[in-house]
């Protein structure tokens, strides 16, 4: 009776094995699954923000491009109206050494003094146009450091969010890395389990066999 109680026993214990074998690797077939979609979200992520790090950095270097020839040109502005200012102070003292000039003279000079006079004005007026130049390039310089500095910050934004998904991204390689080791040495059992119920049972067979010819 308990010979026949081992023979229906271990086959029940073996279908049991194969059931929890089964089991076994289809969850850590679906978590694995499971795992692997959040990484696959993340380096998505990490790939989006780095092309939109790449498209940042492009636009800060353009800007840094176009604030440097705003203020190459503004230095060339304010050198062209300091020569003006110089020529227009030579000019002054020249009309003066002219009004200055004897009584003799002073029907010779006086056409020269009015040709002087028009030359300043128009001369006063270039200077009066390139200052007006050189406070528009002002503004156009501090909106670019804006530009600058809004484009930095957003760089460093994006630089955090990259830093954090890479973090992301590394915890759930080593999560999925125990979930596999696990998943192994759970398997690995119920191999070892699996294969002793096995030998059992050809031994109970075999002696099962040996009774019956016996």
């Amino acid at each position: 009776m308990k010979k026949k109680s081992l023979t229906i026993f271990f086959p029940v214990f073996l279908l049991c094995l194969i059931f929890l074998t089964s089991g076994c690797s289809q969850a850590t077939k679906k978590r694995l699954v499971t795992v692997e979609d959040e990484l696959s979200k993340v380096q998505a992520q990490v790939s989006t923000l780095q092309n939109e790090k790449a498209q940042l950095e492009q636009s800060l270097t353009e800007t840094k491009k176009a604030l440097e020839e705003a203020k190459a040109e503004n230095s060339k502005l304010k050198g062209e109206i300091d020569s003006l200012k110089a020529r227009i102070s030579d000019l002054e003292k020249e009309k003066n050494d002219l009004i200055a000039a004897s009584e003799k003279d002073k029907a010779d000079n006086s056409k020269k003094v009015r040709a002087l006079n028009n030359l300043i004005a128009r001369l006063r007026n270039e200077v009066k146009e390139k200052e007006a130049n050189i406070e528009a390039k002002n503004a156009e310089i501090e909106s670019l450091k804006n530009s600058e500095a809004a484009l930095k910050k957003a760089d460093e934004e994006n630089k955090a969010k990259i830093s954090s998904l890479n973090k992301d991204l590394a915890d759930l390689t080593e999560k999925m890395n125990k979930e596999i080791a696990g998943k192994k040495k759970t398997i690995t059992i119920l191999e070892v389990l699996l294969a002793a119920a096995i030998i059992l049972a050809i031994i109970g067979f075999v002696r099962k066999r040996k009774t019956l010819s016996a």
